[in-house]
């Protein structure tokens, strides 16, 4: 679990951060916000070999659930909604990493999200990173914290599904 002191640190550095990396700004609200403080930790080896399996696409969505704005919008409009979750359920093994300041998860969940975090050198909320059979990334959303991401096409579902068929045909 995160300490407290840490905690508090990496709420500062998001705050501060939040209109570089497009955390700030949008008219959300923040109230639809939902946390599930009881999810269990990624296994990404059996989610690599599940997608591979499957012939899906394997997407992390790096975000935070009540404190980041867009991600909490793409959670209501895209990730949500019917069409999205159908395509899902056939095209996509969907992985959400999440992040919260005002909730707390599972101790499990927190240190393996902190672990993928590091691994896949993640600092902006939200970051969609896409890998291969293999797990290698091979597509990043901002690819850097000085890039504007270009996220607004894509609280559309239909733009997000066809990003995601896109990026299908490259794996």
């Amino acid at each position: 679990m995160i300490s407290g002191v840490k905690r508090f640190l990496f709420f500062l550095v998001l705050v501060s951060m939040a209109p570089m990396i497009g955390c700030g700004g949008d008219d959300v609200d923040m109230s639809k916000a939902v946390t599930d403080t009881n999810a269990p930790p990624v296994n990404l080896a059996a989610e690599i070999a599940r997608a591979k399996s499957e012939h899906k696409l394997l997407l992390l969505e790096f975000g935070s659930s009540d404190a980041c704005p867009p991600c909490v919008r793409f959670q209501n409009e895209v990730f949500s909604t019917a069409e999205f979750k159908a395509f899902a359920g056939s095209n996509l093994d969907f992985i959400h990493l999440d992040f919260p300041l005002k909730a707390s998860l599972r101790p499990d969940t927190e240190a393996t999200n902190e672990l993928l975090s590091r691994q896949f050198d993640q600092n902006v909320f939200p970051t969609f990173i896409a890998l291969d059979g293999n797990g290698k990334e091979f597509w990043r959303m901002p690819k850097s914290l000085d890039e504007d991401p270009g996220f607004d096409s894509l609280f559309n579902p239909a733009n997000f599904i066809h990003l995601m068929e896109q990026l299908k045909q490259k794996e």
